[in-house]
């Protein structure tokens, strides 16, 4: 007979084992996309499916009240507002025009990069530093909401107009794969008034780290061939523009927390909130809806986001205020 605590405690240390690996794991994905090709290209059906999936067990942690009680102090959901979908967009516009003059794809790539909603990993980030849960989990339901209308906004306003892409299908993605996911684990909190959150969701939690990880491992797989045969230098800059844009995400987060004098849990979220992009999704987007030339920015940022996140956050928020 099968012991349900036990397997729940070891499905728990098996979770909290993958957090302290994801600076390794999603450039891990990356890698087995690279060489696995076209063995698994095929999966690509998969990837809705997988993304709804790992989004649904993570938004299992929302409550209802905690996002009614933060919406009453809007303060720093107006900062995030500033930051996310004015200062970060238009920082990027400016520097990728600046540097990647006359590539219109990679320009595209990085706008859609900076365009698309705070990630999901963030509440995991802010957990980990001491942050303002209820804030973290307030702005990220509310920048997926937004996702299906302000990311094809976005892209549209910021990027070459010639280039071609399905807006009305990028919001059905969006749609699909993070609005109606996180809604229903929104109401399956609810419903169970919390207890999913208290045994379901920890159990499934590191399967959605591997659910992760085929994401990018079966969305890197569909250009891994064009990758690989047009490699040269030129990768370079985009790879070293990936590192310095992901790195003033989350320093234009914790200066404008600084500016507008937030608390220091408001600062752990915020700063996250600005600096941690769904990257997997944008990677799906990019790769349905744009041309080949626009996953590399994104990919980039894959390779990056979370190593970046994590030596970010040790100059940040120092081990001392974590553990306090």
């Amino acid at each position: 007979m099968v012991d349900v605590y036990a397997l729940e405690a070891n499905l728990r240390g098996l979770n909290r084992n993958l957090e302290r690996f994801m600076p390794f794991l999603t450039p891990s994905g990356v890698v087995l996309g690279l060489i696995l090709g076209e063995s698994i290209s095929w999966m690509k059906p998969a990837v809705s499916f997988l993304f709804a999936f790992l989004t649904l067990i993570n938004s299992m942690s929302v409550g209802v009240n905690d996002f009614c009680s933060t919406i009453k102090h809007p303060k720093p959901i107006f900062i995030f507002a500033l930051c996310g979908y004015i200062a970060m967009p238009l920082l990027v516009c400016l520097y990728v025009n600046v540097f990647f003059h006359g590539s219109k794809d990679v320009i595209a790539g990085y706008i859609l990069l900076y365009c698309i909603p705070t990630a999901v990993v963030s509440c995991m980030w802010c957990g980990m530093y001491g942050g303002n849960m209820a804030l973290s989990i307030t702005i990220l339901v509310l920048a997926t909401c937004l996702a299906p209308v302000m990311t094809p906004f976005s892209v549209n306003l910021l990027a070459d107009s010639d280039i071609s892409f399905d807006t009305a299908g990028m919001m059905k993605s969006l749609v699909m794969m993070v609005v109606l996911p996180s809604l229903a684990g929104m109401l399956i909190n609810y419903l169970t008034h919390g207890r999913c959150n208290d045994h379901a969701a920890p159990c499934f939690k590191p399967f959605t780290k591997i659910a992760l990880l085929f994401v990018i491992m079966i969305n890197t797989s569909q250009v891994a061939s064009r990758l690989i045969s047009e490699a040269d230098w030129r990768y370079v800059p985009q790879v070293l523009s990936a590192l310095l844009l992901s790195l003033s995400g989350f320093v234009l987060g914790w200066l404008a927390s600084r500016l507008f004098s937030l608390r220091r849990e408001e600062t752990v979220s915020l700063v996250y909130a600005v600096g941690l992009k769904n990257i997997s999704a944008a990677l799906v987007l990019a790769i349905d809806f744009f041309p080949p030339a626009a996953a590399i920015p994104v990919i980039s940022g894959i390779v990056l986001q979370q190593t970046v996140c994590a030596i970010a956050s040790r100059f940040l928020f120092s081990e001392k205020e974590n553990q306090g």
